[in-house]
């Protein structure tokens, strides 16, 4: 999916934004984790977690695209996030889309 320095670029000024993520894995998500879901979405296969924790939240993630498809002539990602928050486990899952600039945008 994509390449680039300006692909790179476009995808680290995009807008998984954490509310709209979803829950409290998404309340709980700083720009340093949105960024690590995008990367996730541009680099990582179908089916291959990659998982991170955030040392300045203590929380523990784990983001794994799920499939990969076109709808209207976008490149789209479903995704499944999990997430510790407070010692309690939360799953979310989701479809993100790119625009027009290359950003993984939440439908």
């Amino acid at each position: 999916m994509g390449g680039g320095r300006g692909q790179t670029a476009a995808i680290i000024a995009g807008t998984l934004a954490g509310a709209a993520i979803g829950g409290s894995v998404g309340r709980s998500m700083d720009e340093t984790d949105r960024l690590r879901v995008q990367r996730t979405l541009e680099t990582a296969p179908d089916n291959r977690t990659v998982a991170w924790n955030n040392p300045n939240t203590g929380v523990q993630y784990q983001a794994t695209p799920t499939r990969t498809f076109q709808s209207s002539g976008q490149d789209c990602r479903e995704y499944r996030i999990h997430g510790e928050i407070d010692g309690q486990p939360e799953t979310i899952v989701g479809t993100a889309c790119r625009d027009a600039q290359g950003r993984w945008v939440n439908q």
